[in-house]
């Protein structure tokens, strides 16, 4: 029987909501209200350098390069090894381009004059665009090549032990982030699908968990209608 997880689409849906959200507010934010620009800046960057913050655009996307590169890409590497070098090439040139970003976004509250703010905010803003291009980009290549990879050299529960072990390694704030991108993201059946297989092989405290996420941020009839469709 053929495979059908699928590890990447659902998290990629999230980052990318994140990512027009976020490019959104950067590209009509007025740098030169400091007060206005700090909470763009934060939630594109905050801490990045050191990983901490849950919210942070490029905190979440360093972290999910990470959950790849650690849980993922070993067992994948013997059957698709060119693949998974240049996947995580593209990893390390993302992860220094996204480094330049989050200076470049630490130094602009900084300058004195509201002109210089403005004018290296426009910078940024390309700079970002750019990034965003890029990655959006290599999530496209996950989906189009690594995706049927898995699925023609993995079984779902070995998958699902894959997506179970992410879960498992994120903090509590760090997840219910990630679920309140991603949940609103998926179409019906995506969501179906996706809830079924946690409600079969996740522990119940994290069934409850993602449950009182989904209430939280799917509209309540949508919610209702999956509810009735996973046994929830």
């Amino acid at each position: 029987m053929t495979a059908t997880e699928d590890l990447f689409t659902p998290i990629h849906k999230a980052i990318r909501s994140m990512i027009y959200d976020i490019g959104g507010r950067l590209q009509s934010n007025d740098f030169a209200d400091v007060a206005a620009s700090t909470p763009v800046l934060a939630d594109l960057e905050h801490d990045f350098s050191a990983a901490l913050s849950a919210g942070c655009a490029l905190c979440l996307i360093h972290l999910h390069g990470g959950d790849e590169e650690t849980k993922v890409f070993p067992s994948v590497a013997e059957f698709g090894p060119t693949l998974i070098a240049r996947l995580i090439d593209d990893h390390h040139d993302l992860t220094r381009r996204m480094a330049g970003i989050a200076k470049m976004a630490r130094e602009i509250p900084k300058k004195g004059r509201a002109e210089d703010r403005i004018a290296e905010g426009k910078v940024l803003n390309r700079e970002v665009n750019d990034f965003f291009a890029a990655y959006l980009a290599h999530m496209n290549l996950e989906e189009n090549e690594l995706v049927p990879l898995m699925r023609e050299h993995f079984t779902d529960p070995q998958m699902a032990a894959m997506r179970s072990a992410i879960m498992a390694g994120m903090p509590p704030d760090r997840f219910a982030v990630i679920l309140r991108w991603m949940l609103p993201s998926l179409t019906l059946d995506e969501l179906t699908g996706m809830l079924k297989g946690i409600r079969a092989t996740a522990p119940p405290p994290v069934v409850t968990f993602i449950g009182g996420v989904a209430a939280a941020h799917l509209p309540p009839e949508r919610w209702q209608t999956v509810r009735a469709r996973v046994d929830w």
